[in-house]
């Protein structure tokens, strides 16, 4: 490419010149390929479209045909491994929102350009999503103000198109068949406790053994016993008509496969139906969609009902008027309790219930003539009958969603036009909790409860501006809309339940045995009124074809602050440079951008509490006479206390290479946090004991890399791949009141960890044992000795080195197959499964020659470690060691080792039960086949596709027992493969 020089503003490249050495292949220009790529247009912030070239900050696209085909009941899991920096950690349970994170942080949801400021994902169905633009970082979302400042992902759903009516039907069944990855038990030993065991009554109490799973060894030999095995009493024990006592069962292994037996194949089952037609004057599509998901639990589903009408009009010369209108109805009767705990499926299940019982037996889970009020159960004072649980626990949920916009246009003049939005966002829910008489929680056996839940929620914004734009000359051309906006938010939520119920089974309020109760947690009955009004808009430039740049200022008043401190502005400014116009570069560089940006954002509430900046009356527990009581807050709030702020820069690249076949992005960005809210602990005699005030300031950085690559295009075969890598850090910069530390809640370890100044914030600490110099294990009397260090020590860090992705697809004349990819490489967890089961006794580990001395009454595990003869250890103030003139001599004293495993879990041994989160997943595969057009024809359709489908097929990790693509473990139901076929047809 040769340049000329222009005028005096410096060396730029006219598009004749950028043509004049373009050679064809075949029939092909290949300047028109180039232009094409050049010229792609995203959507970016308030649904505004921009060619690539222009902006200068990340943006990435995800085309809405990429999700029709292998469906998720939430959109957004299929998102997984296709954006870099953007980290989708799926939960493998039912009704669960994954967790999203872009450059370490929740973004924005914004559909159809009108931010959703409730995040409910599940009622965007897939079949209306056009495409997907993920925006990264404050300046990509700045003009919405404090909701983007952490990035945006931009739905923008499908229109009506110009020409005859069409309609299309669109059909996926998937089966969730098998799992990915499953607790591994033991099934030598059953329940119980020292190698004992003998059922009474339920209690656990006794020579029930406290509900361990440290019982006697199954399967074993007795030549005494009618059964030709060792029996004891069990809880399906008969009882003898002459003593009146439990007749001794064998004790044998009937429960090996339990989870296999109690779980079942879950369906999800998507259909789509909807009409699109279009004219000069006017286009509208309307849309019918139904997704019914069974769950591989018993009883338990989910189902959402979607109808989209979207549509725009040309009534008149210069006026365009474009609305769209969606109702989604979300229900389920029931859905499985996620979290560690005696609600959950696998607590019940895999941790506590032993080989000896077979969970088919427990599907009579009523004790013979006590129901309604006594679950059957090995164990009825800290775990639940699976099956009980299942058809009499109960969790209702319904709710109504209404989204709507409507959008005017009406040109002036050539070059200004006037616009108006107005976009509503409405939803109703109705949810109940049905909890049966002898339900298990922890410490307590239910009475049996009932419980009202309801939410209403509607918010408003609405939008007036002018948008001009005006191409000067092929130098220079001129764009921009100015905005007024006002946003109006109502939620108003209430809850309700019984004191236990006088007549088990009925749910109802009035028949509660005592007062009614009423929370007095404040988000579970509370009204919220909020306000913003605004000023905004943006100018974008170009010079030259070459030069871009880009400015957007925002400026609100919120109600969500104190008067005098609640006005703020939002400014950010971006260019990008085309290097390609600007220097000769090597033929085989096709295109190359440099681009970078800034933007400084607040969030407009304290800790994203509507009324954070008041200090008010919190009701109490307490009645007096029938009346309420009220006490005041523990909390003393900075009366000058300031929003969270971010101060954030980009900088990027864009490369094509060898006819922009292959196309790099890579992108370097860095924020400061500042005002960061810090809860001080204050002296309970002045009245509180904390106070909230601005503190912290963090730093976060990351980069990212996107690679695309056209590896073949014949016109019968063709090969194209994305790798994507991202890699992110948050720091702690500075500390309030200048000290060095600070604790954080981390949810890879479901604890508080100890970060000091210029440590990364996702360190995961723990007190470890003590250990000698060489990292030998201190014992003192045969037990790990606590470490007296007065800091806890680095397990490691809970986001990943790098999270990627890695997607092919092939097409061969009618055929198309797709694959993707995607893991994490690095990062550590703390696994809750792997814990409780050295624990409990679960952990296949745990079978041993050690185990059965130890039931048989002998002291024989001595631990790998070294005693302190002589000598201590002391440490600073740092948690370093300060002297240590202790002498060491290896343990030789022997313990039982099922007390070992109870009071340690084998944590030394296992890394304190810390895993590296690193995995692979083939996470989608699908094959596809396109009818000839002589068969549709036949068939009087336009075009017909059927697929074969498959999700989570397998999964490569070094941790046991649990699938680490959630990023954390707390017992969640184990991932699922899934099989299925897609059809799709058009009229």
């Amino acid at each position: 490419m040769k340049l000329q020089i222009l005028i005096g503003l410096g060396l730029v490249v006219s598009w004749e010149a950028y043509g004049q050495k373009v050679s064809q292949i075949g029939d092909a220009d290949t300047l028109k390929a180039h232009e094409k790529k050049i010229d792609e247009v995203v959507i970016t912030a308030l649904g505004i479209k921009k060619e690539k070239k222009a902006i200068g900050y990340a943006v990435q696209e995800v085309k809405g045909d990429v999700l029709e085909k292998a469906k998720e009941p939430n959109f957004i899991n299929s998102l997984s491994g296709r954006v870099a920096g953007l980290n989708i950690k799926n939960s493998t349970d039912l009704f669960q929102d994954p967790g999203i994170n872009l450059r370490g942080a929740k973004p924005l949801i914004v559909i159809d350009g009108v931010p959703d400021r409730t995040a409910d994902l599940w009622r965007v169905n897939a079949d209306d999503i056009d495409n997907i633009s993920v925006l990264k970082g404050p300046t990509a979302s700045a003009l919405y103000g404090s909701v983007g400042k952490d990035g945006a992902i931009m739905i923008t759903t499908k229109k009506g198109k110009k020409g005859k009516m069409t309609v299309s039907f669109n059909n996926s069944t998937m089966f969730q068949t098998s799992f990915i990855r499953i607790p591994t038990v033991q099934t030598v030993y059953g329940g119980g406790n020292n190698g004992k065991y003998a059922y009474m009554n339920g209690e656990g109490s006794g020579s029930e053994g406290g509900g361990w799973i440290w019982g006697p060894k199954l399967d074993q030999k007795d030549p005494t016993t009618p059964s030709g095995y060792f029996e004891t009493p069990q809880y399906n024990s008969p009882v003898d008509p002459v003593t009146g006592k439990l007749v001794p069962l064998p004790w044998i292994s009937r429960g090996k496969d339990n989870i296999k037996n109690f779980f079942q194949t879950g369906l999800i089952q998507s259909n789509n139906v909807s009409v699109d037609w279009g004219s000069e004057k006017a286009t509208f599509r309307l849309s019918f969609s139904n997704i019914y998901q069974k769950g591989i639990v018993p009883n338990t589903d989910l189902k959402t009902t979607s109808i989209s009408l979207a549509g725009s009009v040309n009534p008149i010369k210069d006026l365009m008027i474009n609305s769209t209108l969606t109702y989604n109805k979300e229900y389920t009767s029931n859905f499985p309790e996620v979290g560690y705990g005696p609600t959950n499926y696998l607590y019940n299940l895999v941790l506590w219930t032993g080989a000896d019982v077979d969970v088919r037996d427990l599907r009579n889970y009523w004790v013979a003539g006590k129901e309604g009020y006594q679950q059957r159960h090995y164990n009825v004072s800290y775990y639940n009958n699976p099956y009980f649980q299942a058809y009499e626990y109960l969790r209702p949920y319904y709710k109504d969603n209404v989204l709507g916009n409507v959008n005017v246009e009406y040109q002036i003049v050539p070059n200004l036009s006037a616009k108006a939005r107005v976009g509503a966002n409405i939803y109703s829910l109705n949810r109940e909790f049905r909890e049966p008489k002898s339900y298990i929680g922890y410490g307590n056996k239910s009475l049996g409860n009932y419980t009202q839940v309801t939410g209403n929620y509607f918010d408003m914004t609405s939008e007036l501006g002018l948008k001009y734009q005006n191409h000067y000359s092929d130098n220079f051309t001129l764009s921009g809309e100015a905005y007024i906006s006002n946003f109006y938010r109502e939620l108003k939520n209430s809850e309700i339940r019984t004191d236990g119920l006088v007549t088990p089974g009925w749910y109802n309020l009035f028949n509660s045995i005592g007062p009614l109760f009423l929370p007095t947690d404040g988000s579970r009955n509370r009204k919220e009124y909020e306000q913003i009004n605004s000023v905004y808009g943006y100018v974008d430039m170009e010079f030259y074809k070459t030069f871009f740049l880009n400015m957007t200022a925002r400026y609100d008043k919120v109600s969500t602050l104190p008067k005098g401190n609640n006005e703020y502005f939002y400014p950010s400014i971006s260019g990008s440079l085309l290097l390609n116009q600007l220097l000769t570069l090597p033929s085989w560089i096709n295109f190359a951008k440099l681009r970078g940006s800034f933007a400084q954002v607040s969030t407009g509430k304290i800790a994203d509490n509507t009324y954070g900046y008041i200090s008010a009356f919190e009701k109490s527990n307490v009645n007096w006479n029938g009346q309420s009581s009220f006490y005041f807050g523990d909390i003393l709030i900075d009366g000058n206390i300031k929003p969270e702020t971010v101060d954030s820069w980009e900088v990027g690249t864009n490369i094509g290479l060898l006819k922009n076949r292959i196309s790099l992005d890579v992108a370097y960005f860095q924020t400061r946090d500042y005002n960061n809210l810090a809860k001080i602990p204050l002296s309970e005699g002045v009245g509180y004991k904390y106070y909230l005030t601005n503190g912290n300031v963090y730093q976060r950085r990351g980069v990212e890399f996107t690679l695309n690559a056209d590896i073949i295009k014949h016109s019968d075969f063709k090969w194209s791949s994305q790798l994507n890598f991202s890699r992110y850090r948050k720091y702690l910069k500075e500390a309030y009141g200048g000290k060095d530390y600070i604790t954080v809640y981390n949810p890879a370890n479901g604890r508080e960890n100890f970060v000091r100044v210029g440590e990364r914030m996702d360190k995961l600490t723990a007190m470890p044992y003590e250990t000698s110099p060489d990292g030998q294990l201190v014992l003192k009397n045969g037990y790990p000795v606590n470490s007296t260090a007065p800091f806890e020590s680095k397990m490691g860090y809970s986001d990943p080195d790098w999270t990627y992705g890695f997607s092919h697809n092939f097409s061969y004349r009618n055929f198309s197959l797709s694959l993707l990819f995607d893991g994490r490489i690095g990062g550590t967890m703390y696994s809750t499964t792997n814990q409780k089961m050295w624990w409990g006794g679960i952990a296949p580990g745990t079978v041993n020659q050690y185990r059965d001395d130890a039931n048989a009454g002998h002291n024989t595990y001595i631990a790998p470690g070294v005693q302190v003869v002589s000598g201590s250890v002391t440490y600073n103030q740092n948690g370093t060691i300060k002297s240590d003139t202790r002498i060491f001599a290896p343990n030789d004293i022997a313990v039982n080792y099922n007390a070992y495993m109870q009071s340690t879990s084998n944590a030394f041994e296992s890394n304190y039960h810390y895993y590296k989160q690193t995995f692979i997943k083939l996470r989608e595969v699908t094959l596809t086949y396109n009818f000839e057009k002589s068969f549709v024809n036949k068939l009087n359709v336009s075009s017909a596709s059927i697929s074969l489908i498959g999700r989570n097929l397998w999964l490569a990790s070094d941790i046991k027992n649990v699938d680490p693509d959630s990023g954390m473990d707390q017992l969640q139901t184990p991932a699922t493969r899934s099989f299925g076929v897609n059809l799709n047809v058009k009229f």
